[in-house]
């Protein structure tokens, strides 16, 4: 088992994850304190910014509902964000 110290950097108490673990830099967490005063990080589901990434490594066929078909052909009948 690997051990690390908390250090103090700028206005947080950061502990360092060493490389063995496999933790790819940028990875967002949700930590919580337990009980017995240990630190449990959970990574947190990322939300796909661009429809390329939501849509990344999938394969399958999708066929638009035929009462979506004429949905790009109409304008903005409103205030929509488009």
């Amino acid at each position: 088992m690997d051990t690390t110290k908390a250090r103090i950097q700028g206005n947080a108490v950061v502990v360092t994850i060493p490389k063995s673990l496999g933790v790819e830099p940028g990875t967002e967490y949700r930590f919580s304190k337990e009980s017995d005063g240990s630190l449990k990080l959970t990574p947190t589901k990322k939300v796909p910014e661009t429809m390329a990434e939501l849509f990344k490594g999938w394969h399958g066929k999708y066929e638009t509902p035929t009462d979506l078909q004429d949905w790009d052909s109409h304008d903005p009948a409103g205030e929509e964000l488009w």
